[in-house]
């Protein structure tokens, strides 16, 4: 009787490991798909590429931090002028017959709704989400830093993959540099530049979101809906957090 007992209790116990061996290789597929290209996969398109990184992101993102941000998550070095390709190919698109479930766009400035150059959004976003005011510019930086040191922490912890995890652990740190935080070199706190950087966040939230929110409804009712998308008549404009000179404080004294 006791080998019997111990025979069942060992299929068992083989039957839990063959259930834990299948979830783990769930994951570990799962994070494959979601971090690293596939074999044959280095040349999938940098406009599903940053719609993807958009989506995961939530808001605006810039040509700089995606730039700094796909090179090591997914080892692909993207030249600056490859972002002005895509704009234009975007409008191109959308003024053609090949209509397309969703766009990539720029933010619209919230008085005359022109385009914000290197800024990016979906175009099926809320239209108050790709609207920039005074301060928005100085919040959109904010999130994309905290969203790259996400990203740090994540790969950190095993559940994200990157092609180059310690360099986007140094892009991370230079997102929390940037935005007026300490840093010590070979240290990434991440949960407390997460924490620093929401608190920042927070001050100005709500008046952002209800200028914003105004003015969405303004140049709604103002432009049509390839401006809406693309930007009014009267050209693109450069704002700050769009080039590698800037640089954010949080200490706002």
């Amino acid at each position: 009787m006791e080998s019997v007992d111990d025979l069942h209790r060992i299929r068992s116990e083989e039957a839990d490991l063959e259930r834990q061996l299948e979830e783990v290789r769930a994951k570990r597929i799962a994070l494959e798909k979601r971090g690293r290209p596939r074999s044959g996969e280095g040349g999938r398109p940098l406009r599903d590429l940053v719609l993807d990184l958009l989506q995961d992101a939530g808001g605006p993102l810039n040509s700089l931090l995606l730039a700094s941000v796909i090179r090591p998550l997914q080892g692909r070095e993207i030249p600056a002028t490859r972002f002005g390709t895509l704009s234009n190919d975007e409008a191109k698109s959308y003024d053609s017959s090949r209509a397309r479930p969703v766009y990539l766009c720029h933010c619209l400035t919230h008085d005359q709704g022109q385009a914000v150059k290197r800024f990016w959004a979906r175009s099926d976003w809320n239209l108050a989400d790709r609207v920039m005011g005074p301060m928005s510019g100085r919040m959109m930086f904010l999130q994309g830093a905290a969203w790259t040191i996400n990203l740090a922490r994540l790969v950190e912890a095993g559940e994200l993959i990157a092609e180059k995890p310690d360099v986007l652990q140094y892009v991370a740190a230079d997102q929390a540099r940037d935005a007026g935080l300490s840093v010590r070199r070979g240290e990434f706190p991440y949960e407390s530049w997460l924490e620093a950087i929401a608190g920042a966040i927070d001050r100005h939230f709500e008046e952002d979101l209800a200028l914003r929110q105004a003015a969405a409804v303004d140049l709604a009712s103002r432009l049509s809906d390839r401006e809406l998308l693309f930007g009014s008549r009267k050209g693109l404009v450069s704002l700050p957090g769009s080039t590698p000179s800037w640089r954010s404080a949080i200490d706002e004294r």
